[in-house]
């Protein structure tokens, strides 16, 4: 029952603000600090006190012992004289009282005459005879005291009685509390300061974590870095004197820097990224699709600045590849493509649909049968074949869009008999895998079109029957000149001379695809014109024995 009590009070507390649980944290550190310090001054103090309160007593003893006025009254057993000898010494000193007795203890003086003859009380016994001196603490006739005894001793050093000489416990309490009660007021104004700053110091916790509880800022970080880690642009975060606070791993990998990313906070952005203005020149301004180079790459970077109200935090930093943005056009470019391709198989069955039209409103029904009944068998038995022989229905519509295309452009795009894909290569999809096959059937679309002596026939070879997907194209086009063979699948090389800004990324995407998957492209010349592209793509088998995107047809 009472864990369930502690329990229960645990989660209370914590279900309080955070301030708020430092604050209290604080107060109750402070108070048992307060405590512990009073409790240790006080019992040092108690216990110098004690020692000075024995010392002093014990050589007052001593020196009443060692009086000779006071050995010749013992000696002489005259009560009269130590009375007065004890009056004297007690009117110029702060003991209580002083008391002395003959060898045998029994008072010789005392402050009320009326104990004079009786023994002496709280005595050790065997202690006066031995000469020895001693402290010892009782109730007594006057009170609760304090006595240092030490024996009276003759000019042959013979025990001839003892002093008795006391000092009240409740004068020394009083002492005690002169001490404490001031001591218990600076410990309180003290207390009072502590929790002052506590509470300021919890004050400024609140604000310095925007009034999130721990768990949120935790909750933020996490999100924060995987967002840092999930994001594809490479990110950099720099404080206003340029050095970097956060950096992700696509940044560290476009600026071939080493992980992890750790090692790199705190240092200057400048001995990381060359060249650095645009991380550390006029920080607080933000800056848009900016053209830059950093560490050799050509970037595409946008600057956006931190702030905390005015206070200026740093900056943030993101950028991509311009090759990376680049090849993203070709993409969209392809798909434009493709969209073409649906534009031209409108247009001829809408040329189509006008031709029945027209033979319909001349009641030419027996042309309109065959024509209907012939072009339905072409069209199905094209989506027959593209759809038995090609798995994927993307790559299959592709080639169906590409037929209708070299149809309409006055070409023959010729499927090699034997062309099958049950599998796409592991590593590319079939976005990736059309963009492969449709750059390099436009590109001999292109060629064949600009060779008029050629016979307009362009074929693809499209198989995975071996160890790797290879696909190849030939036409009998203008072919490729000897002087861009070499750079031909480089970025922005074409061989059209017009227009170079919008062309040279359909051949460098394709290689890009090709290498990321460890397949060669080559190019060779066609007999008897034109040119013959092949690409080679291994079909690498993954740990668990199965191809990536297997399909069942």
């Amino acid at each position: 029952m009472s864990e369930k009590k502690s329990g229960g009070r645990l989660a209370f507390f914590y279900r309080l603000a955070f301030p708020l649980r430092i604050f209290l944290l604080l107060l109750l550190m402070s108070s048992l600090l307060v405590a512990a310090l009073g409790q240790y001054l006080s019992a040092s103090f108690e216990d110098y006190l004690t020692r000075q309160v024995r010392d002093m007593a014990m050589n007052q003893a001593k020196i009443i012992a060692a009086n000779d006025s006071v050995v010749a009254a013992v000696k002489s057993r005259d009560t009269a004289r130590l009375s007065a000898i004890a009056s004297k010494l007690a009117g110029g000193s702060d003991l209580d009282y002083v008391v002395i007795g003959d060898k045998h203890s029994i008072r010789l003086y005392h402050p009320n005459p009326e104990k004079i003859g009786q023994p002496m009380q709280w005595t050790r016994p065997g202690a006066l005879e031995k000469g020895e001196s001693y402290f010892i603490t009782g109730k007594g006739s006057i009170g609760m005291a304090m006595r240092a005894k030490t024996p009276v001793f003759d000019e042959r050093g013979q025990v001839i009685g003892v002093v008795s000489l006391g000092y009240l416990v409740s004068k020394i309490d009083s002492w005690r509390l002169d001490f404490i009660l001031p001591m218990a007021g600076v410990f309180v104004l003290l207390l009072l300061i502590l929790l002052l700053l506590s509470w300021l110091f919890a004050a400024h916790i609140r604000r310095q974590m925007l009034g999130m509880e721990p768990r949120q800022i935790a909750r933020v970080v996490r999100q924060q870095e995987a967002l840092f880690g999930s994001v594809f642009e490479g990110l950099i975060a720099v404080d206003p004197e340029g050095h970097i606070t956060a950096i992700n791993r696509n940044a560290r990998k476009m600026l071939g820097l080493s992980s992890p990313g750790r090692q790199w906070l705190g240092r200057p952005v400048a001995e990381v990224v060359h060249p650095s203005a645009f991380f550390t020149e006029s920080i607080a301004e933000k800056r848009q699709d900016v053209m830059c180079t950093l560490n050799g790459l050509n970037v595409i970077a946008n600057r956006g600045a931190i702030r905390s109200g005015t206070e200026m935090l740093g900056a943030i930093i993101s950028f991509r590849s311009k090759d990376e943005m680049s090849a993203l056009n070709a993409q969209l470019t392809q798909i434009k493509q493709y969209v073409e391709s649906l534009r031209v198989l409108r247009h001829e069955h809408l040329n189509w649909m006008s031709t029945l039209s027209g033979l319909l409103q001349m009641k030419e029904y027996d042309r309109v049968l065959e024509m209907v009944k012939g072009e339905s068998q072409a069209q199905q038995a094209l989506i027959d074949r593209l759809r038995g022989a090609f798995c994927d229905r993307q790559v299959a519509g592709l080639l169906f869009g590409k037929v209708q295309r070299a149809h309409e452009l006055g070409l023959n795009l010729h499927i090699v008999e034997g062309s099958q894909l049950l599998q796409l290569p592991p590593g590319l999809d079939s976005t990736e895998f059309s963009a492969i096959v449709g750059n390099l059937l436009d590109n001999a679309f292109e060629a064949s079109l600009h060779n008029p002596e050629g016979d307009k026939t362009v074929e693809l070879w499209l198989s995975d029957e071996g160890p790797e997907v290879v696909i190849e194209v030939s036409d009998r086009g203008c072919g490729v000149p000897d002087a861009l063979r070499h750079t031909i699948f480089n970025k922005g090389v074409s061989t059209r001379e017009k227009d170079a800004g919008e062309h040279g990324l359909g051949l460098y995407l394709i290689s890009g695809y090709v290498e990321r998957c460890g397949g060669v492209i080559t190019l060779e010349d066609n007999d008897p014109t034109g040119a013959l592209f092949s690409v080679f793509i291994p079909k690498v088998k993954r740990n668990d024995g199965t191809t990536s995107d297997d399909f069942d047809c």
